[in-house]
């Protein structure tokens, strides 16, 4: 993928998750287009519609960084049973968050006779993603290792990440910004709130469009440098996923 940086192009390449994330901007855009147009038009007439407009943005600017998570973890999982990577290297979370759901389950029980039902449906359902050696035999179940996470927020996306053992996520992403890494972690955290707000009903909830566009094009930052960390963490530790 050819990205243009001050007239000139650079080659870079991204994940399957980060290129899907940049063409579904093209909805975002649309929207603070239609709301500049009005904005221009008469912005106190057409307010309404600039807000709904706007606040539309920030719902589905948010639940694009939540699918872009998702899906950059589900590359992963896909790139580590396609490559045949020897689970030796693997971090037991990854095997706790596959069976997430049976763990809680059997914690919860107190009753003898149920916990070993429990058990006897966590071996015929989960224990062949159970070893500590050889590849996965089958491809690793993506929705039920993402379950759980949602509204993707800094310290929500940093400890997505450790369910892959992976424990440097913030540092690596502040030495990949630089200066400008507590602004985007500000700014994905004020998205997510906003986006909560606006879900839970709060009509003063809202940006202009010009606030949205900013918003959109650091936001695309944060993925940007996510894509670029968890990559090359995956290389090092077990496998490319791009």
């Amino acid at each position: 993928m050819a990205e243009r940086y001050g007239g000139s192009i650079s080659m870079t390449r991204h994940t399957e998750a980060y290129s899907s994330f940049v063409e579904r901007l093209g909805e975002i855009a649309l929207l603070i287009a239609l709301a500049q147009k009005k904005e221009r038009s008469n912005a106190i007439a057409h307010g309404k519609e600039i807000n709904a407009f706007c606040r539309g943005a920030v719902v589905l600017l948010s639940s694009h960084v939540e699918a872009y998570i998702k899906e950059l973890g589900e590359c992963a999982l896909e790139r580590f049973y396609q490559r045949k990577v020897d689970r030796s290297g693997m971090s037991a979370r990854i095997f706790y968050n596959i069976s997430k759901d049976f763990v809680a389950d059997i914690k919860d029980t107190a009753d003898p006779e149920r916990i070993a039902e429990k058990i006897f449906l966590f071996i015929e359902s989960d224990l062949k993603f159970w070893s500590k050696s050889g590849a996965f035999s089958l491809q690793i179940p993506t929705e039920k290792f993402n379950k759980g996470f949602s509204n993707p927020a800094f310290g929500k996306v940093k400890s997505y990440f450790s369910r892959f053992g992976y424990e440097h996520y913030r540092h690596d992403f502040y030495r990949e910004l630089g200066k400008n890494a507590q602004t985007t972690e500000n700014m994905l955290d004020s998205m997510v709130a906003l986006r909560n707000n606006i879900a839970h009903g709060d009509l003063s909830a809202t940006r202009t469009p010009r606030e949205i566009n900013e918003m959109m094009d650091i936001i695309k930052d944060f993925c940007r440098s996510t894509d670029n960390i968890f990559s090359r963490w995956c290389k090092l530790h077990h496998c490319p996923i791009r």
